[in-house]
Order: structure tokens, then C-alpha cells, then sequence
């Protein structure tokens, strides 16, 4: 339900800001959204790949929650006030970000969502109606803001500020509701606390910052060797991808929990739930790359508001990325259920690596198309270095 929303608001809204905001604009709100999303890795810190374990296992007892979630929330509450502070310093004394300082500095509103983000704790306590009901009032409301407000190039500013305000309030909202539901007590969490969770979840940060290089560092790339009407065109097909791409990770999310129940208490059954999971995603996705593959030229058109012949032609390439990302699946939860954190930082990390060798050279010598071929062997590659570093560790069966 989820990623219905997410398709169903992307639909709307992209076309909609493509028109009004021009292809150059939409590419800069694009690219500064790639950068705030890479930010938000240190955020996050890792404390979604674990969380939902922790809090699934310790489901029944309400004065471990509110440790746990007051650590969290504490944490990433500080790590998005020290990155807001050095992306402003960075954009206003050094001068890093000339071609669109206005649009990332008030998209880093993001960030301060993102510290409020309840999804770790609602995955955990098996609540995802909840996520789903609450992400489709704050995308609702996004939508309104920019129908209001955006109407032309100039308000390209307000667009990531729309979508990190509307998120935020609703994030409080849902973290209110899950205090008073779950009968959860807010208390002071002390430097010490913040440092012994930051240390104890380095590996799974370390992992994250390789997995979201490979998910939204391509569009960075992409910027320093094209134009900006270009990077406008390859971000409106990148749009699409992105939003199929999250199926992998919507099931990895979803099926977690009782994955890591039945890890530790029924390895047979563990087995026999993982792989009918496993093989019903390739299926589903397989299906996907093949359907946006054929229809790219629809899409594009519906999404756009216009046909756009080379974000077409990306789409067509980009659209098995749900596919090669599903192979992975497998791994991860192997990897997330036995808590493999060196196994997971090791793989991503190597990932990561290559990912950005290849889309520089990809993007050098063929600009978009290249950078989307090297994202499809980006994700394969990503399942081979996971599959045989859980191997070579004996988690994998």
C-alpha cells in the first residue's frame, strides 16, 4: 500500500512540476533531493536495518521500548542538527553547492523529518497500516502545497520543502500516537547513551551509506558530465526507477519480522517462509521490468506530461532495476536476522566501489544511458559480492 501511494502521488506531481518548474529546474530539485537523501544516511544510522528486530523481540515490554526509542530518536535528533548546521556552513561560507544553494538549503528540512521518522518503530510493532495511512495524509498534503503554491520556475525552491514539512508533521503525529498507544514515557537521553548506541551501530551505518551511494549517488554522478537539461530528462525516467526499485526493499521491510521470530525459534520453517517470499518477488518484479520496459514511452508521457524521447529510452533501461535488486533479498534477510554486520558492510562497501568507478566511467563516455547500464550491473554485481561473502562467512546455507 505503501508504494501504491508513492506511485499513485508520483503520477500526479511529476508531471505537474515538469511543466511548471522547466527540465533544468526539475533536475536541480532532483539532484538536491539526492544529496539530502544521501545526508539522511547519517541520520538513520543503521537503526532501521536493526531496529525492527530489537523491537519485534522485546514486543511485550513497554519500559525496553521507550529505552530503545528515546536512544534513537535522541541520536538522530543530534546527527540531523550537526548536518543541517554543516550543509548551511558549506553552502553559505565555502560555496560548495553554486548552482542551486536556495533549493538544498530548504530541503534539508527533509533531514529534520527524517530524524522523526516512525517507520523503524511501526515495522517493528507490525503496524504498517498505520505508515501507509500516515503517508498517504502527508503526501496528500504535499500535493496541495505544490498545486497552491508552485506555479512557476522560481518556486523550484519550495518544492523538497513541501515534501519535508508535510512529512515531518506527520511523522510527530504518528510518534505521539505510538507513545500514548503503547503507553511509552519520553525521558532525557544523555551524551553517553547517544555515544554507546552510535558506536554500537557503526557497522550497519557504514553499510548504509554504501547502500544509498549505489541508490542515489547516480544522479550526482550524472550532474558533473551533463547539462542540466540532460540531468532534467534522466531524472523524470529516475523518478519511475526509483519508485519500482523500492519494491525490493518494501518487501525486505515487510517481511523481517517474522523472519527474524522464526530464525531463532524454527530454522525449517524460516527456510520454507524466505524462499516462497523470495521467489514470488522475482516473479512480481521480473514482471514490472517488463511491463514499464514495453510501455516506457506511456509512462513517460503520463509522468511527464509530455513524451520525452530519451527519458524513454532510460525507463526502458532502468525499469529491471526492481528485478536485480529482488535477487538480493535473500542475502540481506540472511544477513539482518543473524545481525552479519561485518558481512553487511563488507558486501555494500565493495558494492559501493564499484558502483562509483563504473558510473563515472559510464557517465563520462555515454552520459544517462551509460549511467543507467551501470546501475543494472551495480545491482547484480551487489548480489554476487553479497552471496559470496555470506558464503565464505557459512550463513549461507
Amino acid at each position: 500500500m505503501n508504494q501504491g501511494i508513492k506511485v499513485v502521488v508520483a503520477l500526479v506531481v511529476t508531471p505537474i512540476l515538469f511543466q511548471r518548474l522547466g527540465e533544468e529546474q526539475f533536475g536541480l530539485v532532483d539532484l538536491s533531493l539526492s544529496v539530502v537523501m544521501l545526508l539522511s544516511i547519517v541520520i538513520h544510522y543503521g537503526f532501521h536495518l536493526n531496529g525492527p528486530k530489537r523491537l519485534a523481540l522485546i514486543v511485550d515490554s513497554p519500559q525496553e521500548q521507550s529505552t530503545l526509542l528515546n536512544e534513537v530518536i535522541a541520536t538522530r535528533l543530534l546527527l540531523s542538527t550537526l548536518m543541517i548546521v554543516g550543509v548551511l556552513i558549506g553552502v553559505f561560507a565555502l560555496d560548495l553547492f553554486p548552482n542551486y544553494p536556495l533549493i538544498l538549503s530548504l530541503s534539508l528540512v527533509v533531514l529534520l523529518a527524517e530524524s522523526f521518522s516512525p517507520l523503524m518503530m511501526l515495522q517493528g510493532l507490525e503496524r504498517l497500516s498505520l505508515l501507509a495511512a500516515g503517508n498517504a495524509v502527508s503526501r496528500l498534503l504535499y500535493v496541495a502545497t505544490i498545486l497552491i503554491f508552485v506555479t512557476s520556475r522560481e518556486d523550484a525552491i519550495w518544492v523538497n520543502f513541501f515534501l519535508g514539512g508535510t512529512t515531518l508533521i506527520i511523522n510527530v503525529v504518528l510518534l505521539t500516537h505510538i507513545y500514548s498507544s503503547r503507553l511509552l514515557k519520553p525521558a532525557w537521553v544523555t551524551l553517553r547513551r547517544i555515544r554507546l548506541r552510535l558506536k554500537e551501530n557503526f557497522e550497519f551505518f557504514l553499510s548504509t551509506i554504501a547502500g544509498h551511494i549505489s541508490v542515489h549517488g547516480g544522479l550526482i554522478v550524472l550532474s558533473n558530465f551533463v547539462n542540466d537539461i540532460e540531468l532534467g530528462r534522466y531524472a523524470l525516467a529516475q523518478r519511475v526507477a526509483l519508485l519500482l526499485r523500492m519494491v525490493p526493499v518494501f518487501l525486505t521491510q515487510s517481511i523481517l519480522q517474522n523472519a527474524s521470530r522464526m530464525h531463532q525459534n524454527d530454522q525449517v520453517n524460516f527456510q520454507v517462509y524466505l524462499k516462497k517470499a523470495y521467489w514470488g518477488g522475482l516473479s512480481l518484479t521480473a514482471l514490472m521490468g517488463i511491463i514499464f520496459s514495453l510501455s516506457s514511452a506511456w509512462v513517460i508521457r503520463v509522468v511527464g506530461g509530455e513524451y520525452v524521447d530519451y527519458s524513454a529510452e532510460i525507463l526502458r533501461i532502468l525499469a529491471f532495476l526492481p528485478f536485480l535488486g529482488m535477487l538480493n533479498v535473500g542475502n540481506m534477510i540472511k544477513i539482518l536476522v543473524a545481525e552479519q554486520k561485518d558481512v553487511l558492510a563488507k558486501a555494500t562497501w565493495m558494492t559501493a566501489i564499484i558502483m562509483v568507478i563504473i558510473s563515472i566511467l559510464g557517465s563520462y563516455f555515454y552520459g544517462g544511458k551509460g549511467l543507467a547500464v551501470s546501475l543494472l550491473i551495480s545491482e547484480f554485481l551487489s548480489f554476487l559480492f553479497h552471496y559470496f561473502v555470506l558464503k565464505a562467512k557459512r550463513v549461507h546455507p
